[in-house]
């Protein structure tokens, strides 16, 4: 078949791969944005919010995490449609004091303080303070840290807002794009293999952001290795009374919990749960045990939910990718230049997913790779 030319070749539609598209696009450049699915069909859909927080982020990703809460609250204007994102801000919760007395305090003053340093507004609250704006938390729960500016998006929305722009700025979206092979041809030359035959040219670069396929395909193509493997999130959405209190992106530094309030009537709870991942179907599975977990950590932070709390929902049905130091790997491939990927985003990609767009647009067209992307280099994993 007729190769399909043009400067970029991107694959994979979720929320880095699709804000990618756009902001190449509205540079000038011309891409095909391939999607084996169908436009936030992983891990950048699903049921229930995701947390766009800088609050508690891992320092090497705090960088990403401020700039990405600049771009949030402008996209709405600069897609042209909503973007999903609400500006509710984020507590990050605390029950217990570190051994030594006031080494707990000093570790929170601490944490607060660099996080202010990157411009990330960062608050203390007392036990007082928490109650304040959580006035059903359990008496556990003696201090937070608040940062004003975190939030929600509905990912859904969010992804297919930015795949939607890019079409209107000139993307070639190919949906049910079945990639077979990634091949290099040199420098600023490779390509994009489907399974029917097709073939997609990039005159410049093929990028490679389809989160957990991007591990095969760099082995298939280039024999690269990384120690990264695909987890299923488990996301319980739960029917709660309208009396709760929960207005805000709420995380917890001692339990495995994360809440979302998704409307009047239903909160999504996950932070750490899991489900069971079926090699013979390749579909995640709902995991009870998992699910008892996450009820057990809300009721201990939230006793009221435990009466009048029903599951309404319960999904583990989209794979993520997490790295073995929890932060995405970001980086070109050795030798073939005209190749870039990323993957590993351990969680962290749907809120920083804007932010590392802009970046790695940057590295595409200037050739440098800018600082903030320095600490995602696959030489990490090298003695």
């Amino acid at each position: 078949m007729t190769d399909v030319s043009s400067d970029y070749v991107i694959v994979g539609a979720g929320i880095f791969g699709a804000s990618l598209a756009w902001t190449l696009a509205t540079a000038g450049h011309s891409v095909t944005l391939l999607e084996r699915h169908e436009v936030a069909s992983g891990a950048s859909g699903g049921p229930g919010h995701r947390g766009v927080r800088a609050n508690n982020r891992d320092l090497r990703e705090l960088p990403l995490a401020v700039r990405a809460l600049q771009i949030w609250p402008t996209l709405t204007s600069r897609l042209g449609t909503d973007s999903g994102f609400q500006p509710l801000g984020g507590l990050s919760l605390g029950e217990l004091e570190r051994v030594g007395g006031t080494h707990g305090r000093v570790t929170l003053a601490a944490r607060a303080a660099v996080q202010n340093a990157y411009g990330a507004r960062t608050e203390i609250l007392d036990a007082a303070g928490v109650r304040e704006k959580l006035p059903d938390v359990s008496d556990k729960v003696i201090y937070a840290l608040y940062s004003p500016n975190d939030g929600i998006a509905d990912h859904n929305i969010a992804t297919r807002a930015f795949a939607q722009a890019a079409v209107a700025q000139g993307v070639t979206l190919i949906e049910g794009a079945n990639v077979s092979a990634v091949q290099s041809h040199g420098v600023g030359n490779a390509s994009v293999v489907l399974a029917d035959g097709r073939v997609y040219r990039a005159e410049r670069a093929v990028v490679l952001a389809a989160n957990t396929q991007v591990p095969k395909l760099l082995n298939d193509a280039f024999g690269i290795q990384l120690p990264i493997w695909s987890f299923n999130p488990q996301v319980a959405q739960l029917r709660v009374s309208r009396d709760l209190k929960l207005d805000y992106l709420i995380n917890h530094s001692n339990r495995t919990l994360s809440i979302k309030r998704a409307d009047a009537d239903h909160i999504t709870v996950t932070g750490g749960a899991v489900g069971r991942w079926d090699d013979e179907t390749e579909t995640g599975n709902t995991d009870l045990s998992t699910l008892n977990a996450s009820l057990t950590a809300l009721t201990a932070t939230f006793p009221k939910t435990s009466v009048d709390t029903v599951v309404t929902h319960l999904d583990a049905s989209r794979a993520d990718s997490s790295s073995v130091d929890q932060i995405p790997v970001i980086d070109r491939v050795p030798g073939h230049e005209s190749v870039l990927y990323a993957t590993g985003w351990s969680g962290h990609g749907f809120a920083i997913g804007p932010a590392v767009a802009e970046a790695v647009a940057a590295w595409l067209t200037s050739g440098e790779r800018p600082e903030v992307l320095a600490p995602f280099a696959a030489a990490r994993f090298k003695a």
